[in-house]
């Protein structure tokens, strides 16, 4: 059974480093934003990125299909923007994902009642480049200038 707070990377390399553990408080963050363990609840051979990959289709408008329901007063603004770090913290590649300390800034720092939030293209929606999907769930990848919040 594979650990789902293990990026993908330490299949190849058996090395953690700063971006591994970004990984990990990613799937940390998915845990409380959905009320699942990260493994074991969503059949054989499937951990809990690949199912919100899946269901998701990696849009943050999408995120109360996977909202724990106790978390019913969140609103959804603000689970959308922690379902947004999280996915930025999963990235399949490594050198997309934040640092820690992009992590915590983006945390502390929700655009509230910010008429540019909700109209934001920092959210993983579709644009002409990202035509071509990546192979772990239809995910674009997120870049550096995407982390504008």
């Amino acid at each position: 059974m594979a650990i789902a707070w293990l990026p993908p990377e330490y299949a190849y390399t058996l090395r953690v480093d700063e971006k591994s553990d970004v990984y990990s408080f990613g799937v940390v963050l998915l845990e409380l934003l959905t009320g699942h363990r990260p493994v074991g609840d969503f059949g054989e051979g499937v951990d809990i990125v690949q199912w919100i990959k899946s269901v998701t289709k990696c849009r943050k408008e999408e995120v109360l299909s996977i909202t724990d329901p106790r978390l019913k007063l969140v609103p959804k603004d603000e689970a959308m923007h922690l379902f947004f770090v999280a996915m930025l913290c999963i990235q399949e590649n490594s050198i997309e994902r934040p640092t820690m300390k992009e992590v915590v800034h983006m945390l502390s720092e929700f655009p509230r009642h910010s008429p540019d939030y909700q109209s934001s293209s920092s959210s993983f929606a579709k644009d002409p480049q990202a035509k071509k999907l990546e192979k772990d769930g239809g995910c674009r990848p997120v870049f550096k200038q995407d982390l504008l919040v």
